[in-house]
């Protein structure tokens, strides 16, 4: 689902997070979707915070840095927008054409926009009609502020890059899910009965973002972002252990059975919280559909043991998606590239370089 422009080219994904720029470039094959490069560059701490660029020139050659590494065949960009940048709600307009509403989104969509419409970029999605309410349809509409998109673009221009598609985190995990998730969400849903729902979760947890996408039957329910991630992680072991943030990076991440219980109860605690949020918003409107199953992603997903901690606090059986599982892989481009290590991180990127196929 792409917000806020069409694609026309071939296209990377290029997914520009607070921590690090990861590029994915794909082809499609008759057996399925190829790799075709693949890179992730880290962006010193701070370069970018809540979405917004503070130091340019490291994100500029954060970029320079992923394309070398990457080699991509093309420069044209998809990437992605979340978290305070993005406003995306789901309202009830009169039933009209795509046509009819392209011409009049702006003063439709004014209502629910809490930006001066002249300062956004928007777009929408039609769901289709309301069940009570034949005059009236459920419209998803979607809004960024125009500066955050023209600071991104900026710092991709200057890395010789074409911005040709923007799109939201939360719909690129559904993207992806398409094809990590197909065939085993096609095996549940032949078990399913006629009066059984299939519901899950997508959610990708990175630094410091969760994307929450909960699909019900294969269409999209509910979408939020939230500000936490990894990183809280690398906060309690500063306090627990009494280290700089960078001794407190590394033990998280070569040291992990050093870590101190504390600093992990902590922040699963926090994590539990936060997931428990979005997922009460969910249920307020869709209680007799309740989440049977979370697929979770992003850097964070690879915290040992993850899956059965969020289990036991969430009582909600988690899986880890690796979208790299579903690719053809040729192995010997690829020889010298720990794809296993990276694959639950590429959820977006790959949801972006999926957009090259859009019908």
């Amino acid at each position: 689902m792409g917000l806020f422009s069409g694609k026309k080219d071939a296209l990377i994904g290029i997914d520009i997070s607070s921590v690090g720029v990861k590029l994915i470039e794909l082809a499609h094959t008759r057996s399925g979707y190829e790799l075709k490069s693949i890179a992730i560059v880290p962006l010193p701490r701070d370069a970018i915070v809540e979405n917004t660029i503070i130091d340019s020139m490291a994100v500029s050659q954060a970029l320079l840095d992923v394309l070398e590494v990457a080699s991509p065949a093309s420069r044209n960009v998809a990437f992605a927008v979340s978290g305070n940048a993005v406003i995306i709600k789901t309202v009830q307009l009169p039933m009209m054409s795509e046509f009819e509403l392209e011409m009049s989104i702006e003063f439709e969509a004014e209502p629910h926009i809490p930006y001066d419409i002249e300062d956004v970029f928007l777009d929408f999605q039609i769901l289709g009609g309301v069940e009570d309410e034949p005059e009236m349809m459920d419209v998803v509409l979607a809004a960024c502020k125009r500066e955050v998109i023209e600071d991104y673009q900026l710092v991709l221009n200057e890395a010789a890059l074409q911005v040709k598609c923007v799109d939201c985190a939360v719909y690129c995990l559904e993207n992806a899910a398409e094809i990590a998730l197909g065939d085993q969400q096609e095996e549940e849903s032949l078990m399913l009965t006629d009066e059984d729902s299939q519901v899950y979760a997508l959610v990708n947890i990175g630094a410091n973002m969760i994307n929450i996408n909960i699909q019900q039957n294969g269409q999209t329910a509910f979408v939020r972002d939230q500000f936490f991630g990894g990183e809280n992680l690398t906060e309690e072991i500063q306090k627990e252990h009494g280290v700089s943030y960078q001794a407190a990076e590394k033990l998280k991440k070569e040291r992990f059975s050093e870590v101190s219980p504390e600093a992990l109860d902590t922040f699963y605690i926090g994590l539990t919280s936060e997931l428990v949020r979005s997922l009460d918003y969910y249920s307020a409107k869709y209680s007799e559909y309740p989440v049977q199953k979370l697929y979770i992603s992003g850097g964070t997903a690879l915290i040992p043991d993850i899956t059965n901690e969020l289990e036991q606090r969430l009582g909600i059986e988690t899986e880890i998606v690796d979208p790299l599982q579903a690719l053809k892989i040729p192995k010997k481009k690829f020889k010298n590239v720990d794809l296993s290590s990276i694959g639950p991180m590429m959820m977006v990127p790959i949801g972006l370089a999926l957009r090259s196929f859009d019908k």
